[in-house]
């Protein structure tokens, strides 16, 4: 896996003091967990989804009642500063024993931040194959194992039957419908609304979540090579979809819609149905409405195809943790079946581990949202991994990108050149 240069100088700078730092830790005080003389263990453990920690506890609970020598502290931390805590404690030669990481792995992993897992991995036996071989290999570097996977993303449309109801239409989606249906409920949605403030849907138009997988639906690709393959014909079409449905008051207008709450929103009826990420999925589920109020049904299909992009958190170790074997205890229980199933009943997005039981946990534990398995085979067979996953050095330059299609939305660059504009932030991001 490439990293991007500049994006990395930053963290590697922070993790390079951790060696130094670390030595000074070692003499002077206790940093990534504790031990006593009696073999016992204290973990500390790093997330940043509110939505999730319910269920990473359950799991953690698990394990503390099959290790009862080992006392594990979860600490959740706000999204938007975990990294920047991240490499702080990091650059003090600490931080967690055992945290989630993303596809920005791969600059903790060159500046020796993250613990391989490969002797833990061959010495206890245990096998990568209960999780798909994609997420295995996003923490797969140089050949070494870095981390094992929590979970995966999947995409799909929600719909509220009590406001389709209220509203008296009865043309509903379906597990074959298309783009084209999805248009024309949409539109008899909107014919039958009242409210100014209501609109038919939600659909993610950000260029990962939404353009970006529209273009893998026509059969177009983002990145080739290393350069940016985004002008095309695909494209276009791609960005205009997304573009009239704005245009036809079908969503909210892109600008108006940086704070836009689409669970929320469908859970009060202010719309009808929603492009829906996994990891809020479990929210719904535990929505305060009638059983069978929301269903699920996979992304419209365009060209026969339901592709969408997939990302998967791991479980990683600090390297710099001073319970080494109990922190590999932790992860290798965390991403186990049992300890799988138990994070999907507590509250948590899909588990990488597909095996049959903790699937089935899975949609047991949100079986109020009617279709969900029906919805999700598609989805899952056809996804592809993220842009900003499968080339993290793009990462840096995504902003500028998502800036550049909201131009586009408003009307000010058209689609051809917002292409151009993309090809070249995405090439220049692997100098």
């Amino acid at each position: 896996m490439i990293l991007h240069k500049r994006a990395r100088r930053s963290i590697l700078a922070v993790v390079a003091g951790t060696a130094l730092v670390a030595g000074i830790a070692a003499c002077s005080s206790d940093t990534s967990g504790s031990s006593s003389t009696d073999g016992a263990a204290t973990l500390s453990l790093a997330i940043w989804d509110p939505a999730q920690k319910a269920g990473v506890q359950k799991a953690v609970d698990g394990f503390e009642a099959e290790n009862p020598d080992i006392k594990v502290n979860l600490e959740q931390l706000p999204e938007d500063q975990y990294y920047t805590k991240l490499d702080a404690s990091l650059g003090a030669g600490e931080g967690p024993d055992v945290m989630w990481q993303s596809s920005k792995a791969p600059v903790y992993i060159e500046g020796g931040a993250i613990e391989p897992l490969d002797e833990y991995i061959e010495k206890d036996g245990v096998s990568l194959d209960a999780y798909p071989k994609k997420l295995v290999d996003l923490y797969n570097i140089d050949g070494k194992q870095y981390g094992m996977p929590k979970d995966q993303d999947v995409w799909s449309v929600v719909y509220n039957t009590d406001v389709f109801n209220k509203l008296g239409v009865t043309d509903l989606p379906t597990t074959d419908w298309t783009w084209d249906d999805m248009v024309r409920i949409a539109g008899e949605v909107k014919e039958k609304q009242t409210a100014p403030t209501d609109y038919p849907m939600f659909y993610t138009y950000t260029f990962n979540n939404g353009v970006a997988s529209i273009i893998h639906q026509l059969g177009g690709t983002v990145v080739e090579d290393q350069k940016g393959t985004v002008s095309s014909p695909e494209a276009t079409e791609a960005l205009e979809k997304i573009k009239s449905l704005q245009d036809d008051g079908l969503i909210p207008a892109v600008a108006d819609s940086t704070d836009f709450n689409a669970a929320s929103s469908l859970t009060s009826g202010t719309i009808a149905m929603a492009k829906i990420p996994s990891y809020q999925l479990s929210l719904l589920s535990k929505a305060d409405l009638p059983a069978g109020t929301l269903h699920v049904v996979p992304q419209p299909a365009i060209n026969d195809s339901h592709a969408t992009d997939t990302n998967g958190l791991s479980y990683v170790m600090n390297a710099n943790s001073k319970q080494k074997d109990a922190a590999w205890k932790l992860i290798k229980f965390l991403t186990s079946d049992e300890g799988a199933k138990l994070h999907v009943e507590g509250g948590a997005s899909p588990a990488a581990n597909v095996a049959p039981d903790v699937q089935a946990a899975y949609y047991e534990a949100n079986s109020s949202l009617e279709g969900l398995e029906d919805a999700f085979k598609p989805m899952m067979s056809e996804s592809y991994l993220r842009t900003t996953t499968q080339f993290p050095p793009t990462r840096a330059n995504f902003p500028q990108i998502e800036s550049a299609v909201g131009d586009y939305y408003a009307g000010n660059i058209s689609a051809e050149d917002v292409e151009a504009k993309i090809d070249t932030l995405l090439t220049d991001s692997f100098k």
